[in-house]
């Protein structure tokens, strides 16, 4: 009889690789290599670090910083205004508390509090006419916003 084999790990693995592949300047440059070449050589040695600079088209910036989490647009008097966010996410948690255990004249041993994930932009990037006009960068990690116990 032979043994079965289950694919969930395998595949999981080539998930984990194909969704790496694209995480680094690199990655996408070897994958983008036609396009890359296309740069002049001072932008591609910016590009190669991870560094997006004034001026930037949306094809030196996606291979510099990678796909934006989220997109928008803004519209104003100026005109529009295409903005790719690049998140991270940080967690809070309330303080421990106790609670008194229902009919018993003990407390309950676990703390009982509750956890909570916010996300919050890194880096923020504007184009107007196809080209960056900003770049909004957090230069420090944000602290957790005080909560009360819901």
């Amino acid at each position: 009889m032979k043994p079965h084999v289950l694919p969930g790990p395998a595949l999981l693995l080539g998930l984990l690789l194909t969704a790496a592949g694209c995480a680094t300047p690199e990655a996408r440059i070897n994958r983008h290599g036609d396009l890359f070449a296309t740069f002049p050589p001072e932008v591609q040695a910016k590009v190669r670090q991870g560094i997006v600079q004034l001026g930037y088209t949306a094809d030196m910036v996606y291979l510099a910083a990678g796909r934006p989490r989220h997109t928008q647009q803004r519209i104003d008097e100026t005109g529009t205004t295409q903005i790719w966010r690049y998140t991270a996410y940080r967690w809070h948690s309330s303080p421990p508390y106790w609670r008194r255990w229902p009919g018993g004249p003990w407390w309950d041993a676990p703390p009982y509090g509750w956890d909570e994930r916010e996300e919050y932009d890194v880096l923020r990037i504007e184009f107007r006419d196809g080209r960056v006009v900003a770049i909004e960068q957090i230069t420090d990690t944000p602290v957790p916003s005080r909560r009360t116990h819901p």
